[in-house]
């Protein structure tokens, strides 16, 4: 080997050592891994029930995964998740059980992927001192729901259901997002609502009678995480990453209430002024709904109470035919 061709070659050598040197010692940047952009919509507008994604996304849970995630908002409720999800434009949504059930008798192809909550949140919402606390006592009487086949019209209908009460005895009134001024104003005598319509009641010291589904043997299936089958069969490694940072963020939503709290204002900053509220009813959501010191982070689904929602879904002719029960959901991905 001549001269000339040592000196190249020593000089090569003398890069790459350099280069290692650098990269090792952090002055040189690896090259950045692929990053997948992530859209998932929720059922309702920003709330703290969304707090395990507002975490993961700020505290960088999906990130590590290698994820941006965006969040989008449902005007319609479940069903818009369910639209977008089963027709592949996103990825992922929060939807009840009673709308997948739903969507699968009619063929849209969702999966639920991860159950965020054990307890259905709905039952039926009265004035103290209405005589109402019991559905027998709805007879005959006016209950306003959000609109007909949505949670609040099936959940009662169910509650009735289960509880041997004939629901045609009874007046369902649509009001759209006006349920809470309808009663207050006495146009209805009770309302349909969710756990978080009571709270608000009682916050601006409204008293209140309710029941609810838990109580009645009508514990429908309720949130949970959906993708859909293509996604499943493609790409099941994304589909265990965002689990796997969703359920690190409800974790450290429940061990962390209070930053959970803050993190959320961050994406919602009109909830500052009430930041006390949002805080109180995100942990009244946590014991009364998630309940992890009765049921682990990584519950499985329950088949056993699939059956009895779409059994109920039947019965009260809120769908017209039962599909597989298996194709509904996975527990693939649950303990991640």
């Amino acid at each position: 080997m001549n001269n000339g061709m040592k000196t190249i070659m020593a000089t090569i050598l003398v890069a790459i050592l350099v280069a290692s040197v650098l990269f090792m010692s952090g002055c040189v940047e690896p090259t950045e891994e692929e990053v997948t952009d992530v859209t998932v919509m929720m059922s309702f507008i920003p709330v703290t029930d969304w707090n395990p994604f507002y975490v993961a996304i700020d505290n960088g849970y999906y990130g590590e995964e290698g994820l941006d995630v965006t969040m989008q908002y449902s005007t319609e409720g479940s069903m818009g998740p369910i639209k977008q999800v089963g027709s592949e434009k996103i990825q992922f949504g929060i939807a009840s059980g009673t709308s997948i059930i739903t969507a699968r008798s009619q063929d849209v192809p969702v999966v639920a992927i991860y159950q965020v909550v054990q307890v259905n949140p709905y039952g039926v919402i009265a004035k103290k001192g209405s005589g109402i606390s019991k559905p027998s006592d709805l007879v005959g009487k006016s209950v306003a729901i959000s609109g007909a086949g949505s949670p609040t019209d099936i959940m009662t209908k169910a509650i009735l259901y289960k509880s041997g009460v004939d629901y045609d005895n009874v007046t369902f009134v649509p009001v759209g997002a006006a349920q809470i001024s309808t009663l207050l104003e006495g146009k209805a005598d009770a309302i349909g609502g969710h756990l978080f319509f009571d709270f608000l009641l009682e916050s601006i010291g409204e008293e209140t009678d309710a029941f609810w589904a838990k109580d009645y043997d009508a514990n429908l299936l309720d949130e949970a995480l959906i993708t859909n089958e293509e996604l499943l069969k493609s790409d099941p490694e994304l589909v265990r990453k965002f689990v796997k940072a969703t359920k690190k963020g409800l974790e450290y939503s429940i061990e962390h209430p209070e930053e959970a709290t803050d993190i959320y204002i961050k994406f919602n900053p009109d909830a500052a002024e009430e930041k006390d509220f949002n805080l109180q009813y995100w942990k009244t959501y946590v014991n009364e709904l998630v309940q992890p010191d009765k049921y682990p982070l990584d519950q499985q689904f329950d088949h056993d109470r699939w059956v009895m929602t779409q059994d109920t879904l039947y019965d009260i002719e809120v769908i017209d035919r039962k599909t597989d029960i298996s194709a509904m959901y996975t527990n693939d991905f649950v303990a991640v």
